[in-house]
This record gives structure tokens, C-alpha cells and sequence, in this order.
């Protein structure tokens, strides 16, 4: 009677068994008839991504990335704006041209804003100013001194022998002055900075010793691609060790005609604004003349996102809410970018957080592709 007892509760155990088998097996057929976007739902609730990678996936918990070796995370950790999303699938449909391949809008809440740092820059139209960098001395030049000195002297014997009867001694003066005239302007100095010796009577002892209230002169050695650029009157900055950090002010005089066949460089003369600074001739300096590049729309180099295939800025189009814009650029300079197309005055470009933020974006556009590809119809 007990042994009978105990088959009737084994049979009565692997009937419920099986008849609740049955019943899942029929409730996972009609979920999945159900439609396609819940199966979708659930495999992306499986999937795992690397944050900065996210090209890197895996349908198990528990791994890293093999490129940075950071955690993946769950896909659906990222599904905070769904909804968005779902608006910018339906944009993206549509053909925006001017965003990257890779990339899609996204939408981040205040607090996650402010702890990947976001920060913003609005778009400006400036006069931009590119450095051309040089090495340089401070100058002693006793060839330039002693043309100067031979310049003034014909021009004090000409005063002597204008009026003389003796036409050889008039034409030998006149051509003394024309070749000394000429060897200045081959040492660099334009026909406004002689005619200006000429009126000052003197020659600039800066170029032999530095001193204070003494005209101090630096000569900085450019490179032949970048003289077009040099013109007189731009402003230079001057740097040495022995300035100790101080930053000297002075303004482009001349350019030499001639390129020096060894460095292919020319020499260009600065004078320096201030002479109260402890300079010696000869000294090495570092020269920076500030060349501008006209007026354009310009950002900070730093919200510049470049792919290799795209180069992009991300743009807030409204409250929490970033886009990738394609951008064309017409030229850098040491902290800004010229916009030649793709941006538009007083628009908010993004200068701080963009790593983190092109990472999300990328992120999203991989889940939306594989949403896509799992049938996400409309």
C-alpha cells in the first residue's frame, strides 16, 4: 500500500511538470507572435557595450572591452530617453545631411551634465590672429650699424658739395648716397625706415649694445613658407629663459630681400617696445609674430570632433539636447577654428565634456542600428 502511495505521487508530480512546460512553451509562442519589437526589446536588454567602444558588444555579463579593457554595461541602461531616441530615429530616417555617419543627437539630463563636465561656447564672428614662431637674438649688428653711419655720411657730404662747381664731386656724393641707400635696403630696411634715419640724423646704437632707454633690437629667423605672412607693423611677443617668464612687446621693422641659402630663412628685425628688461646682444630669444587671417566664425579648437571621415561640432538645440553637426573648416589657428560652413552666429557649440558625449552619441547610434536590424519597422 505504500509502495503504491508513492508511484501515484511520482505520476502526479511529472504530470504538473509537464503541464506547466506546456503552458510556458505556449505563453513565450504567443509573446513571441506578440510582435517583433518585443523580441528585439529583450535581446537588446541582453546586449552588452563598452561605453567608449561601442563597437565592442557581448550577450554576456561580466566582460570587458578588448580595446580599453573598461566594464561593458547593459545596453538598456542607456534607453533613459526613449522616447527622444524614437524623434531622432525618425529624423535621422529622413536624410539629415549635416550629421556624421556615426552619430545621433542625444538628449542629457542636468545632473549627467554636469557630471561629465559640459560646457558651452557660443559662436562668434572675430578677427583671428595666426602665430608664426621663430628663433631669435637680441640684436648686434655692426654691419647695419656701420651702413647707417656711411648712409648719414654721404647725406652730410652731399650738404657740403651741392653747390659746388665741380660736377665729379656732385656725382661721386650722389653716388655714394644711391649705393649706401641700397645696401641698407638689402639689409632689410624699406625706403619709409631710411628716409626716417634720414630726418633722425642718427644711427640706432641699439644695435651694437641693450640698456636701459636704449632702442633694443631683436632679429628673428623665419622660414622662407611663412614670410608672405610677415608685414610691417605686426605685433610680436618675445620669450627667453633669462626673462624669467616676462613677455616683451615689439613691433616687425623690416624683412630682409634675401634668403639665406643654408636655413632657406631672412631675417626679420622687431624693436622692442620696452627697453627696461635686463637683455643682453646675442642673447636667444623665442619670437612669436601675430599674423591676421581676416574675420571670421570661430570656435574654440577644443569643440572640434574629428573621426577621419567626419569632422563635427555638437551643437544644443535645445534644453538637455545635443546634436553632431557636420562643420567645413578654413583654417586653425592656436586656440580657434574658422567655420567655413555648418554654424551659424550665437549658436552654442559644446567645449567641454565632448569625449563623453561623442562616446553616448556613438553608443546610441549602435543600439538604434541594432534595433533597425532587428526589424524595427514603422
Amino acid at each position: 500500500m505504500k509502495k503504491l502511495f508513492v508511484v501515484l505521487f511520482v505520476i502526479l508530480a511529472l504530470g504538473s511538470g509537464l503541464f506547466w512546460k506546456m503552458h510556458r512553451n505556449h505563453i513565450d509562442h504567443e509573446g513571441g507572435m506578440g510582435g517583433v519589437g518585443d523580441k528585439s526589446k529583450e535581446e537588446r536588454k541582453a546586449l552588452y557595450i563598452c561605453p567608449m567602444h561601442p563597437e565592442v558588444t557581448s550577450d554576456k555579463p561580466g566582460q570587458t572591452c578588448s580595446i580599453c579593457g573598461m566594464d561593458l554595461v547593459a545596453a538598456s541602461s542607456f534607453d533613459d530617453h526613449e522616447e527622444h531616441d524614437h524623434a531622432e530615429h525618425e529624423k535621422s530616417m529622413s536624410g539629415d545631411q549635416s550629421r556624421p555617419d556615426t552619430h545621433v543627437g542625444v538628449k542629457i539630463s542636468p545632473r549627467k551634465q554636469q557630471f561629465i563636465g559640459i560646457k558651452l561656447e557660443r559662436v562668434r564672428k572675430e578677427t583671428l590672429f595666426k602665430s608664426v614662431n621663430a628663433p631669435g637674438r637680441v640684436a648686434f649688428d655692426p654691419e647695419l650699424y656701420t651702413a647707417q653711419s656711411e648712409y648719414l655720411e654721404a647725406l652730410r657730404q652731399w650738404r657740403r658739395v651741392k653747390d659746388s662747381p665741380l660736377l665729379d664731386v656732385r656725382r661721386s656724393t650722389r653716388e655714394m648716397i644711391k649705393s649706401s641707400k641700397i645696401r641698407l635696403k638689402v639689409l632689410g630696411l624699406s625706403d619709409g625706415q631710411i628716409n626716417q634715419l634720414a630726418r633722425k640724423g642718427s644711427q640706432s646704437e641699439g644695435l651694437l649694445v641693450s640698456g636701459k632707454n636704449q632702442e633694443s633690437w631683436v632679429y628673428a629667423d623665419v622660414f622662407e613658407v611663412d614670410l608672405p605672412q610677415i608685414k610691417k607693423g605686426l605685433s610680436a611677443q618675445i620669450t627667453a629663459n633669462f626673462l624669467q617668464g616676462k613677455i616683451l612687446a615689439g613691433k616687425v621693422v623690416s624683412v630682409d630681400q634675401v634668403i639665406s641659402p643654408e636655413t632657406r630663412t631672412a631675417k626679420v628685425r622687431i624693436r622692442l617696445n620696452n627697453t627696461d628688461a635686463p637683455i643682453r646682444p646675442e642673447s636667444y630669444v623665442s619670437v612669436k609674430i601675430l599674423t591676421p587671417q581676416g574675420e571670421h566664425l570661430a570656435v574654440p579648437t577644443d569643440a572640434l570632433m574629428d573621426t577621419g571621415r567626419d569632422t563635427f561640432v555638437f551643437v544644443k538645440t535645445g534644453d538637455g539636447e545635443f546634436e553632431p553637426r557636420r562643420v567645413s573648416i578654413l583654417l586653425e589657428t592656436d586656440d580657434k577654428i574658422a567655420i567655413g560652413s555648418g554654424l551659424n552666429v550665437e549658436e552654442e557649440v559644446v567645449v567641454g565634456g565632448n569625449f563623453m558625449l561623442d562616446s553616448e552619441s556613438r553608443l546610441k547610434a549602435v543600439l538604434r542600428g541594432s534595433r533597425s536590424s532587428s526589424g524595427h519597422n514603422h
